[in-house]
């Protein structure tokens, strides 16, 4: 669950297109604590999505094809602000 209040902004680093899938990287330091974990779930402008891999000051999550078709987040590109909110416990 989500409060809805933005905790921080992310920066795309990297958007990969596999198919129809899409893999956005973002970096956030901010929000790169210990508890971080994969398959914790994010809100990225809104749009609760998974982490699949985390690095040192990133995080990386997987955009299914539905979710692109319907959301903003297929006209991300590098460089691209992203609001990011971590779901409650």
């Amino acid at each position: 669950m989500f409060s809805g209040i933005i905790q921080t902004k992310g920066r795309v680093s990297q958007v990969h297109q596999q198919g129809l899938e899409m893999t956005l990287t973002i970096t956030a330091p901010s929000l790169m604590t210990p508890s971080l974990k994969i398959g914790d779930s994010i809100a990225v402008n809104g749009i609760c999505l998974t982490v699949t891999t985390r690095q040192a000051d990133a995080f990386s999550v997987v955009v299914m094809p539905e979710t692109v078709r319907r959301t903003n987040l297929k006209i991300l590109v590098v460089g691209s602000l992203v609001n990011l909110e971590r779901a409650f416990k």
